[in-house]
C-alpha cells in the first residue's frame, strides 16, 4: 500500500540516476517488494544482481549487490539486507576472458564456435528481413606457404582480414572457421543485393599481397545462402553455402555462386 512507496521511489530514483540505462529496468525489477517477497514465500532468502553504476555521473563501474531476506519476530516483517560490493576488476577481466575465447588471435574477427552462436542466435530471434551467409576461401592458399613460408601466409591472412573488415557493414558478423575460410553473415534487401555484395568483394580480394620481397597473387571463391529460405541455422546455412563454393571452385574459383535447390 502506500506505506511502501518511498521504498519503491527510492529504487527508481537510484536506478534512474546512477545507473547505466540498459540495467535499470533488471535492478528495480529484482530488488521490488513484490520479487522480494515472492522469492522469499517460495523459500529462497538471497537475491544477487549486477550492474554498471556511476558515483560522479561520468564514470560507470560494475557492482554487484547481494542481498539477504528475513523474518523478523520482533516486529513481525520482512527485512532485506543487501551488501554492495565494486567488483569492476574481476568483471572486466571475466569480459575480457571471454572476448578473447570468442575471437581469433591471429585476425581478431570471430572463431568457428562464436561465430556458430552468434548467428545462430540471430536467425532463432525475430528476422529483420533477408541475410545473406558466405563462405568465404582463400584461392590456392597453401601455394602461398609452400612458395613464401608461413610467416608470408599469415600475413596473406591478415591482409585478406583487413579488406575483409573494410567492405563489410559494421554489423556484419565476420568469422574465421579455417585456415583460410571465413564465413561472413549479414542483412540483404534481397538475392540480387548478396549477389552485387560478392561480385564487389571478389573484386576487392582480387589483389596482390607484397611483404619484405615476397609476392602473391591472392583471390577468393564464395559460396552464397541465404535465410530464411535455405535455413535458419548456422549448420543448415552453412551447408548450402559450402556445396556453392564447391560449384565456384569447379568453374575456376575467383568468383562467386548462390546456391539453388535442385529440383
Amino acid at each position: 500500500g502506500a506505506k511502501d512507496l518511498p521504498y519503491e521511489e527510492f529504487l527508481q530514483a537510484v536506478a534512474d540516476r546512477q545507473l547505466l540505462e540498459e540495467y535499470r529496468a533488471g535492478y528495480v525489477a529484482t530488488f521490488s517488494i513484490e520479487n522480494v517477497m515472492r522469492h522469499f514465500k517460495a523459500g529462497n532468502n538471497y537475491l544477487q544482481y549486477e550492474f554498471m553504476i556511476t558515483e560522479n555521473g561520468s564514470d560507470y563501474f560494475w557492482m554487484r549487490i547481494d542481498a539477504y531476506i528475513f523474518y523478523s519476530e520482533a516486529d513481525k516483517s520482512v527485512h532485506m539486507f543487501t551488501y554492495r560490493k565494486n567488483i569492476d576488476e574481476e568483471k572486466r577481466k571475466e569480459l575480457e576472458t571471454q572476448r578473447k575465447a570468442s575471437t581469433d588471435e591471429m585476425t581478431g574477427v570471430y572463431t568457428k564456435k562464436a561465430t556458430e552462436r552468434i548467428i545462430d542466435g540471430v536467425l532463432c530471434g525475430k528476422l529483420q528481413g533477408s541475410y545473406s551467409f558466405f563462405i568465404i576461401d582463400i584461392d590456392n592458399f597453401k601455394q602461398a606457404n609452400d612458395l613464401h613460408g608461413h610467416i608470408f601466409g599469415d600475413y596473406c591472412i591478415r591482409e585478406f582480414v583487413e579488406r575483409l573488415k573494410k567492405f563489410c557493414r559494421e554489423d556484419d558478423i565476420i568469422g574465421r572457421i579455417g585456415g583460410d575460410e571465413f564465413v561472413v553473415f549479414g542483412t540483404i534487401s534481397d538475392e540480387e543485393g548478396a549477389r552485387r555484395k560478392a561480385a564487389r568483394l571478389c573484386q576487392k580480394l582480387d589483389t596482390i599481397c607484397e611483404d619484405s620481397g615476397s609476392c602473391w597473387k591472392m583471390s577468393v571463391s564464395v559460396g552464397i545462402a541465404l535465410a530464411p529460405q535455405h535455413g535458419r541455422s548456422f549448420a543448415k546455412l552453412y551447408e548450402k553455402a559450402d556445396k556453392a563454393l564447391y560449384q565456384t571452385k569447379d568453374k575456376g574459383k575467383n568468383g562467386y555462386t548462390v546456391y539453388e535447390e535442385k529440383e
